[in-house]
C-alpha cells in the first residue's frame, strides 16, 4: 500500500509539473501571439505612413510644377504631332495621361492631394474625381479654349486662355493678373 501512495504521489506531482509547464508554455504563446500581433499591427502602420508621405510628396512635386508652369512649354507637349494645332484627341490624350500621373496611391480616383480642383472636376461629389470626371472637366475647358469653334486650337488661343486663367487665379490670391488687383493699382501704382 506503501508502494502504491508513493506511486500515486509521484504521478501526482508529474502531473502538477506537466499542468506547470503547460501553463507556462502557454502563457509563452500567448506572449508570443501579442507580440506577433503587435509587430503586424506596427508594420500596417509604417505603410500606411509610408503611403501617406508618397501622396504628399506626389502632391508637392506638383504643386512645385504648377509654380513653375509655361503655357507655350505645354502647348507643345499636348501638340503631340506638332502642327501648331490641338485636336480633341491630342487633348484627351494629353489629360489621361495627367490622370494617370496625378493618380499616386493607383486608386483610379484623385483626392484634393492629387488634384488641387477636385471641387470643380468632382460632379458626383463624393470628394474624389474618377477618370470619367476628370476627362468631363477637361472637355469642357476644350470648349473654352476653342475660341473660333473650329474643333482644335491654335497656341494663340491656348495662349489667351492661360492669360484670362491666371489674370483671374491671380485676381482671386489677391496678386496682380492682367494689370487688375484689389485697388486697380499693378506693380508700382500703374
Amino acid at each position: 500500500m506503501k508502494k502504491f501512495l508513493s506511486s500515486l504521489f509521484v504521478l501526482a506531482l508529474l502531473a502538477g509539473l506537466n499542468t506547470a509547464c503547460s501553463e507556462s508554455s502557454q502563457e509563452k504563446a500567448g506572449q508570443a501571439v501579442e507580440q506577433a500581433k503587435d509587430a503586424v499591427k506596427d508594420a500596417a502602420q509604417n505603410a500606411a505612413d509610408a503611403t501617406e508621405d508618397a501622396v504628399k510628396d506626389a502632391a508637392q512635386k506638383a504643386s512645385d510644377q504648377a509654380d513653375k508652369f509655361d503655357p507655350a512649354k505645354h502647348f507643345a507637349e499636348i501638340d503631340t504631332n506638332g502642327d501648331g494645332k490641338v485636336s480633341k484627341d491630342e487633348f484627351a490624350a494629353h489629360f489621361k495621361d495627367e490622370f494617370t500621373k496625378k493618380d499616386a496611391n493607383k486608386d483610379g480616383k484623385l483626392d484634393k492631394n492629387e488634384c488641387k480642383k477636385t471641387d470643380k472636376f468632382d460632379t458626383d461629389k463624393d470628394g474624389f474625381v474618377n477618370a470619367d470626371e476628370f476627362a468631363k472637366g477637361h472637355e469642357n475647358m476644350f470648349t473654352q479654349i476653342d475660341a473660333d469653334k473650329s474643333g482644335d486650337f491654335s497656341k494663340d488661343e491656348f495662349m489667351n486662355f492661360m492669360k484670362q486663367k491666371m489674370a483671374k487665379q491671380g485676381d482671386k490670391k489677391g496678386k496682380c493678373g492682367a494689370g487688375k488687383c484689389g485697388d486697380g493699382k499693378c506693380g508700382g501704382g500703374k
